[in-house]
């Protein structure tokens, strides 16, 4: 299991997409990489962040060397700006990361929205599960930290709270379907009924049925049948 050793800002994201090319060394991007991260110090950190943003957003996984050819986030990036992204990169995030699943579970398992984390507690917890490896308590700082950058958990009173759900708008619920399709779960077809909390409970979401009835024709085929609602999303 990789862990998360950094956490990320959504502003790096943007930057790093706008600048990165597809097919493009990813050593290209090391230094102008130094001037988009300002807030960090230290030559490690900026480069145990770089790697945890490059392995999930820009490096192609059948040529590790390279930015993918195919960079749809980089697109929607020139074509919206930072603030209506933001969702969509901590979906993205999320969905593209096992270790940050596991930690979601757990996170979504101890707690209710508007409620304090007890960071040491959440360790604690993911080391006595079944199955769970030490990177993942590991990882759970770093995770904790990018929901604050994100503003999904907030500060007050030197108490870590889990503040609320970010809203998305019927645009961005597509967005985020169809890269569900797409790029996460590399599959046309998924189900309304069938969309884990994990990945999905981070976020205030529009009628998804209204959503799917909306780009019904253009950007999938929308189907009821027995047990489910499908969308089959068009590549």
């Amino acid at each position: 299991m990789i862990g998360f050793d950094r956490p990320i800002r959504p502003r790096w994201i943007y930057d790093s997409l706008l600048l990165a090319e597809p097919g493009q060394k990813l050593t290209e991007l090391n230094l102008p990489f130094e001037e988009i991260a300002r807030e960090l110090t230290g030559k490690e950190g900026k480069r145990k962040v770089r790697t945890v943003l490059f392995r999930c957003f820009l490096r192609d996984p059948a040529n590790q060397i390279r930015v993918r050819e195919k960079l749809w986030l980089k697109e929607l990036s020139e074509q919206y700006d930072l603030a209506f992204m933001t969702p969509i990169y901590l979906f993205y995030l999320i969905g593209s990361t096992e270790t940050l699943i596991t930690i979601a579970e757990h996170i979504f398992r101890l707690y209710e929205w508007g409620s304090e984390i007890n960071l040491t507690f959440l360790k604690l917890k993911m080391v006595e599960g079944a199955g769970d490896r030490d990177v993942v308590a590991r990882s759970a700082g770093s995770f904790i930290n990018t929901l604050h950058f994100f503003e999904v958990i907030t500060e007050s009173n030197k108490k870590l709270m889990l503040n609320k759900p970010l809203t998305i708008n019927e645009e961005q619920a597509a967005i985020m379907l169809q890269l569900w399709a797409r790029e996460l779960r590399h599959t046309p077809q998924i189900d309304l009924n069938q969309l884990p909390s994990a990945i999905f409970g981070w976020f205030s979401w529009p009628d998804l049925r209204a959503v799917a009835r909306k780009y019904n024709g253009e950007l999938w085929d929308y189907q009821h049948r027995m047990g489910g609602e499908y969308l089959v999303v068009y590549s």
